[in-house]
């Protein structure tokens, strides 16, 4: 190879190595750009070292916007100046730009004033922007971005401005009393139904107005028709139910009319609900639960028709009690001797229980008093009584009489 051979593979080798640096020092650079776009502050290191969910030092200076309430099960939290997202807890301050993320059968309330809160479902994920964070006094204004279920709750005091983004469209709700809810339809649409108060809708075509008891579909790409009117809220069956059982819980069943379609359904333990113990969509006038632990629950069901969600229903109560002793059992025999022919055993137990007289159901009361025939033969009679729960505890009294003519 002559010198000239060689000084052109070497100048060919340092123009391929000089062209590489380049691009790589532009790609580096092309993506440092795009962490300043998406994360304009950064993420401090100091933050990434500490616990998840407390506030770095260079926040301590902002104000919160609101709190986290009421959560259930998995709940996440992301800063908006961090890319981790950290455990949520009871109580935990949000910031501007934070980001909350419930995940399968969770859900969390996000406060911003007594009576203003937005309520979050299962799967689903909320960032909280601040729209007015420098203007002083006056009604705090907020844009929320949502992908899942939201029910929002705004008091009259119109101390929060809100408008929800979801679904590739803006709804601004009207400053006063106003209750709502967005429920997905998937990844690209989303049903605003509306409540209490007014919701208008930014659309390609215009503003579309959502009055109380109205609700929309939101679809990306697709305009918005016209508001159409809530479905009616069903009717429970049976308002209170009792289950009394010995060992395994029974299993549960509600109720109520209305035709085939979906039907929105919650359990709680509580009668306002701030704490849902299952959430669940049903297809049919039927929910079936099984191992509920004794105690005392409050349940509704709404009517779900194209999206559109109705009023829930009365709310009903559930009971369960666990009987393990024996029911009391009193009972009024004959003397140990009595004449032929017919006897009235007569006596008292719980109420509710089931009572037997050598074998055939005796006449029960209310209160517990029942009442019997039986035929006397002459000699020797063996009286058998047996009282039997709900939870099928029994209780027994027996006694021998002898019949005389």
């Amino acid at each position: 190879m002559t010198v000239r051979e060689r000084v052109r593979k070497w100048a060919g080798l340092a123009a391929e190595t000089t062209l590489s640096l380049l691009l790589v020092l532009v790609l580096f650079w092309l993506f440092i750009l795009f962490l300043f776009a998406v994360f304009p502050s950064g993420t401090p290191l100091k933050e990434l070292v500490t616990e998840p969910g407390e506030p770095s030092p260079a926040r301590g200076a902002r104000r919160p916007e609101a709190a986290l309430q009421s959560l259930v099960r998995d709940v996440r939290c992301r800063r908006g100046d961090s890319v981790a997202w950290g455990d949520a807890s009871e109580g935990m301050l949000l910031y501007n730009r934070d980001a909350i993320q419930t995940f399968d059968r969770s859900g969390a309330t996000i406060s911003f004033a007594p009576g203003d809160a937005l309520a979050m479902g299962s799967n689903s994920m909320v960032v909280v922007t601040r729209l007015n964070e420098t203007v002083e006094g006056g009604p705090r204004s907020y844009r929320v971005h949502v992908e899942g279920e939201l029910r929002g709750s705004l008091s009259a005091e119109k101390r929060v401005r809100l408008e929800v983004a979801t679904a590739g469209h803006l709804a601004r709700v009207v400053p006063g009393h106003s209750r709502f809810i967005f429920t997905p339809l998937g990844d690209n649409a989303s049903s605003l139904t509306v409540h209490a108060g007014e919701v208008r809708v930014q659309g390609e075509d215009g503003v579309i107005r959502v009055p109380a008891h109205y609700g929309v579909t939101i679809r990306r790409g697709v305009p918005l028709g016209p508001g159409l009117p809530l479905p009616g809220s069903p009717r429970l069956k049976n308002e209170n139910l009792l289950y009394r059982y010995r060992q395994l819980p029974p299993k549960v069943r509600f109720n109520w009319t209305g035709g085939e379609g979906v039907y929105h359904f919650q359990l709680s333990n509580e009668p306002r609900f701030m704490k849902v113990l299952l959430d669940s969509r049903v297809a049919g006038t039927e929910f079936a639960a099984g191992l509920l632990d004794a105690g005392s629950y409050y349940w509704r069901v709404s009517r779900i028709e194209d999206g559109r969600e109705g009023p829930f229903s009365r709310t009903g109560r559930c009971r369960l009690q666990q009987l393990l002793d024996p029911p009391q059992l009193r009972v009024e025999f004959p003397p140990a001797t009595v004449g032929i022919g017919g006897f009235r055993v007569t006596g008292r137990c719980q109420p509710g229980s089931t009572v037997y007289v050598n074998g055939m159901a005796a006449a029960m009361a209310d209160d517990g008093s029942f009442s019997h025939e039986i035929e006397l033969k002459s000699g020797v009679n063996l009286i058998r009584v047996e009282a039997v729960d709900q939870a099928g505890n029994a209780s027994y009294a027996s006694r021998v009489v002898y019949g005389k003519e």
